[in-house]
């Protein structure tokens, strides 16, 4: 049986957005553009990985990646892209704790997006 990792709730303070790219007009040059729409907000906490876990992933395409930690939400897997400040990621990984524990988390590895890929 897995050890159930636990958290206090005051790891958890920074928020996120889960949102979708959406099709907008520029009103400057009159030009559609994908702009991010924000629609659920989440509070997470963000992941260190060990150094061996960040040599391990050199030359791969999960190099230039984070992990973060919420608590356990349908939305994990309903989203693409979050937005953290003013930075938009995509989400590459889910690792989704869906057992029936009291308190669960879903790990997201996430990597910083310029739009739509």
């Amino acid at each position: 049986m897995q050890k159930q990792v636990r958290y206090s709730p005051s790891d958890f303070n920074k928020f996120f957005w889960f949102g979708t790219f959406e099709s907008k007009v520029n009103p400057n040059t009159g030009v559609i553009i994908p702009a991010f729409v924000e629609k659920e907000k989440m509070h997470y906490k963000p992941q260190r990985k060990t150094v061996t876990q960040r040599y391990a992933l050199i030359g791969t395409d999960l190099e230039n990646t984070s992990i973060i930690v919420i608590r356990h939400s349908k939305l994990s897997d309903t989203y693409q892209y979050l937005k953290i400040g003013d930075k938009t990621y995509k989400i590459i990984d889910y690792s989704i704790d869906d057992s029936n524990h009291y308190m669960t988390y879903d790990f997201l590895t996430i990597k910083e997006s310029k739009g739509v890929n």
